[in-house]
């Protein structure tokens, strides 16, 4: 066992002590801690078999087009809310429909970030129970927790169909840039692209597990 005694005294720079020709010379460097980057780095999956490669590229695809979509939906926003800003400072007049742009825009962002999340797998987390499990144990509770998303999506689309066949809705007045009935819409559409991600990610765990193979995983924040 080293005394302290044995160890070179630390030298001081400034303010600060410099420890450096305290450490033991032994050619060894300290562990470096995972940066923002690498944690944040996008997956690669080498062990995807032919079936879940085919389907996380058409998963990935259909993400990408709701990328743009929910782009377009911000910029729409921005812009409409800019050019009214200054027509009504400098030519004191209001773009038509305006209120509508904003409060449709807001309402279609808010539910495609949720389809968009469900494409990233970020919309459900059990982190504090699954860091517990084996790899192949967390694939299991994956898929498990997936059905359970499945059904309360079912309970969403059903809840925003009959929220479009109100009565009050279909006889709102069609004055509007958009209808209520197609604002209505959203919500069962965009539960049902929230479905299609979740069952995709559903049959690439099936086909991994059925392979006898874990997918890789970010790493975990340790909170």
């Amino acid at each position: 066992m080293t005394d302290e005694a044995d160890l070179p005294e630390a030298k001081v720079v400034g303010d600060v002590p410099d420890l450096s020709a305290a450490l033991p010379d032994d050619g060894t460097a300290p562990p470096e801690r995972a940066s923002a980057t690498e944690i944040d780095a996008p997956l690669t999956f080498p062990d995807d078999g032919s079936f879940a490669k085919g389907v996380r590229n058409f998963d990935n695809l259909v993400g990408k087009v709701e990328q743009w979509g929910l782009v377009a939906l911000l910029a729409l926003i921005c812009v409409g809310g800019a050019v009214n800003a200054l027509t009504d400072r400098f030519l004191h007049m209001r773009v038509p429909h305006k209120t509508e742009i904003t409060h449709y825009g807001t309402f279609a962002i808010a539910l495609f970030a949720g389809v968009y999340a469900s494409h990233q797998g970020k919309h459900l987390s059990m982190d504090l129970l699954s860091r517990r499990f084996a790899p192949r144990a967390r694939l299991v509770l994956k898929i498990v927790l997936s059905l359970f998303v499945a059904f309360v999506l079912v309970l969403l689309m059903r809840a925003g169909y009959h929220n479009v066949l109100n009565e009050r809705i279909q006889q709102e007045s069609s004055e509007k840039l958009v209808s209520s009935v197609t604002i209505a819409w959203l919500i069962p559409a965009a539960g049902a692209l929230m479905m299609l991600h979740t069952i995709l990610h559903m049959l690439i765990d099936f086909d991994y597990l059925r392979r006898g193979k874990t997918p890789p995983e970010r790493m975990r924040s340790g909170h």
